[in-house]
């Protein structure tokens, strides 16, 4: 086994473990938020081990398996937009690739630990990854951790694997070495995918960044220092071509065969087109949604030619951060009962009425007929399989130690020594609170901020989306079984495939048209 699938295995066992115990000392500590990430002082160290979720210990000792991980080589920092300055924070944990792989934990150079802080259930993450990855959509693993600073038990938190050059590897193999852009609230605004061109029609990449700004709407992470690189060519390329530019005609170009033969030859539209139906299931606002921001586009080029990746771009789509989902609301928009379709629609309120999302990747994709019954059947084939009440009230597990209730219950229970009295860790939620949340599936409110039961939201969103999709079926006919979908990512195409945008081999007899004409 070479160096790299050893990499991909360590990473694999490390995710399957139910909790991890995080262990730092000698650090000194810091009652102002840590923006930028500090090194680990003389003394200090990071010990990581496994735990047994239903120790009733603070801080568990490392037991007969020992220690797992071991290092003086690291840096601390507190992460998030909304939640950077809570009074329990996220930490985003550096390991120093140049001291060797030594300092690496299971082939990981950064590890974030997520604090929850809007999710008293303290599963809702943990549900949202696993139903993109059964969906077949790139996307992080997750497990949990308890976090200790020297004798100080800061809480339970969310391990949440980095998308990086590593997560790249594991996915796109051979082809990792492309262009992975950061997508956020920044320089120009959100990150929205709308076409920009300047006053002499230039619409090259320098439209998508501003010189001299430090906060990038579109950060390119990777290949930062290639001056053919970074030039933002292949991005502009994309925004231009799922914004349909070119194409004779006005919104009915986007229903043609040759916008879906030119969205089909520069992105994985399908992979695309089920985090879409998984993410409208999920009720998930702060995203490529009402926000929008927080995910990423990565560009690894095609098989057999991943050094063309400028001149020959393909895209896939890579969610990040779900810890407002699934019940979760501040602005009074009942998300278990939004449009399927419509999604700009949904986003009023969070414009507080003045406007709505502009989110073209969304709202030209699902103007194109083929595309949308992609969708829909999607939709479909979720309510019919992981998106149930039955479900997710197995994965939770109420009364399974089995269950993901079983691996948070204790930890969270720790971060407070009565039922009713304010966690020490700083947690929003009382004991009692994340037990009428996550074990008995409560709603909660805490003054503008909702929160649904988990089971009791997915029992209201599957009966709005099936309500809605048995409309759309008297025009939109069901077109493929679950079969057309898959549990894993698509394979990457092969240098000369999809040019004249072909749609996948393994869609074609199952309900789904011919090979789009290329585009003249």
């Amino acid at each position: 086994m070479n160096a790299t699938a050893r990499a991909a295995q360590g990473k694999a066992e490390f995710f399957d473990a139910r909790m991890y115990m995080f262990h730092v000392t000698g650090f000194p500590h810091r009652r102002d938020v840590l923006v930028r990430p500090e090194d680990a002082p003389d003394g200090a160290r990071l010990d990581v081990w496994r735990i047994d979720p239903d120790d009733d210990r603070h801080v568990p000792g490392p037991g007969a398996r020992g220690t797992l991980f071991s290092t003086a080589d690291f840096s601390l920092g507190n992460s998030g937009n909304r939640t950077l300055r809570a009074p329990k924070r996220s930490w985003r944990i550096g390991l120093d690739p140049a001291a060797g792989g030594g300092t690496r934990l299971a082939g990981m150079t950064r590890i974030n630990l997520k604090s929850m802080y809007n999710d008293p259930s303290q599963m809702r993450e943990a549900l949202a990854w696993r139903l993109f990855r059964r969906a077949g959509v790139p996307a992080p693993r997750h497990t949990y951790a308890r976090l200790a600073f020297d004798d100080a038990y800061r809480g339970l938190f969310s391990v949440i694997e980095q998308v990086d050059k590593r997560f790249l590897k594991d996915h796109f193999g051979g082809n990792a070495r492309g262009n992975l852009y950061k997508c956020r609230c920044g320089d120009i605004g959100g990150a929205t995918l709308e076409y920009q061109a300047g006053p002499d029609g230039d619409d090259s990449g320098r439209q998508y960044f501003l010189s001299g700004r430090k906060r990038r709407t579109y950060l390119l992470k990777t290949n930062k220092n290639d001056p053919q690189a970074a030039t933002y060519a292949d991005l502009a390329r994309f925004i231009a071509v799922i914004n349909g530019v070119g194409l004779p005609g006005g919104d009915e170009r986007f229903e043609t065969d040759a916008f879906r033969a030119s969205v089909d030859a520069i992105m994985n539209a399908r992979a695309f087109l089920r985090w879409a139906g998984v993410n409208v299931l999920l009720g998930s606002w702060d995203n490529y949604f009402a926000t929008p921001s927080n995910f990423y586009l990565y560009n690894s080029g095609r098989l057999g030619a991943a050094g063309d990746f400028m001149r020959s771009p393909y895209f896939t789509f890579i969610p990040w951060d779900y810890d407002n989902c699934l019940g979760i609301d501040y602005f009074g928009t009942r998300w278990q009962y939004t449009d399927v379709l419509d999604w700009p629609g949904s986003t009023a309120r969070y414009w507080r009425g003045h406007s709505t999302s502009r989110i073209p990747l969304v709202q030209n994709l699902l103007r194109n007929h083929e595309y949308r019954r992609y969708y829909l059947d999607y939709l479909e084939h979720l309510l019919e399989t992981e998106f149930s009440p039955r479900r997710l009230s197995t994965l939770i597990g109420a009364g399974s130690r089995d269950g993901l209730w079983g691996r948070v219950r204790q930890a969270a229970y720790l971060e407070s020594g009565t039922p009713h009295s304010w966690p020490f860790t700083g947690r929003q939620f009382t004991n009692d609170e994340v037990y009428r949340a996550g074990c008995r599936q409560y709603e909660l409110r805490h003054g503008r901020q909702k929160v649904d039961g988990i089971v009791h939201y997915v029992r209201m969103r599957r009966d709005s989306a099936r309500q809605q999709l048995n409309q759309l079926r008297k025009t939109m006919p069901r077109a493929a079984d679950g079969d057309a979908f898959p549990v894993t990512m698509e394979a990457l195409p092969r240098h000369g495939e999809l040019a004249a945008g072909q749609l996948r081999p393994q869609l074609a007899g199952r309900g789904y048209p011919a090979p789009a004409a290329a585009a003249a």
